[in-house]
């Protein structure tokens, strides 16, 4: 019987899993090199204004984040290249478009498990007796800038996966590509903990956020084909 494309989704999924909790350097490494900078971060800058609390506790953390998870995009496609999976996924009908989602998924379970622990020991650092940093809706926003940075980590990895300068090219390209992600994320959470839920702002700089994901999200399912076949 021919394997559905949900079933090749699942069985991807399931074999990325496995490889990277076999490499566990490439899931501790993002994390630890998060915590680190916020360490940093804390010691250079001492003592804060409560006015600035908000503000630098979320430049650290998503920035912090977005250096790390860049660690992680970067490699992502190291061990199928290592191990010449492309070549042989010529010879199956696996589809690229269940492929894409796989490593999407894959992106999102591991920059979830970097981002959560950064967010928490941020928040931890710079927790005040009068002010609580930590929010379930900064960190459900944080996600979604997550979702739009995966996708365009995705496509970026495969579009630079045979060039020779990859280790430069690559973050050229991404680091300028996810600047409106970051900036209505950013802006999002800081009116979500300024002002509260009821800012009349907040609610288009989501819509931004999430627009942004989805062309990314769109851009990602329709070029990887492309981008594989060329690959």
């Amino acid at each position: 019987m021919k394997a559905t494309a949900f079933d090749q989704y699942v069985t991807l999924v399931r074999q990325g899993l496995r490889a990277e909790f076999v490499d566990k350097e490439r899931l501790v490494s993002p994390v630890l090199f998060a915590l680190t900078m916020l360490i940093l971060f804390a010691f250079a800058l001492g003592d804060l204004d409560q006015s600035l609390r908000i503000k630098v506790y979320l430049a650290e953390t998503l920035l912090t984040a977005l250096f790390a998870l860049q660690l992680s995009f970067s490699r992502l496609f190291e061990p199928d290249r290592q191990d010449r999976v492309f070549d042989l996924l010529r010879t199956y009908p696996v589809s690229y478009s269940s492929l894409f989602l796989a490593k999407y998924t894959l992106v999102l379970i591991l920059g979830s498990a970097t981002l959560i622990p950064t967010m928490l020991f941020g928040a931890f650092l710079h927790q005040s007796a009068n002010q609580s940093l930590f929010s379930w809706l900064v960190l459900g926003i944080s996600i979604l800038a997550l979702a739009g940075l995966g996708a365009l980590g995705v496509l970026l990895s495969v579009l630079t996966l045979k060039a020779q300068a990859r280790q430069i090219l690559y973050p050229i390209l991404y680091f300028p590509l996810t600047t409106p992600v970051l900036l209505a994320a950013i802006q999002s959470a800081r009116l979500c903990l300024e002002a509260g839920v009821t800012s009349p702002e907040l609610k288009s700089w989501i819509g931004l956020l999430v627009g942004f994901d989805t062309i990314y999200i769109t851009l990602g399912i329709l070029l990887f084909t492309e981008l594989m076949d060329e690959s």
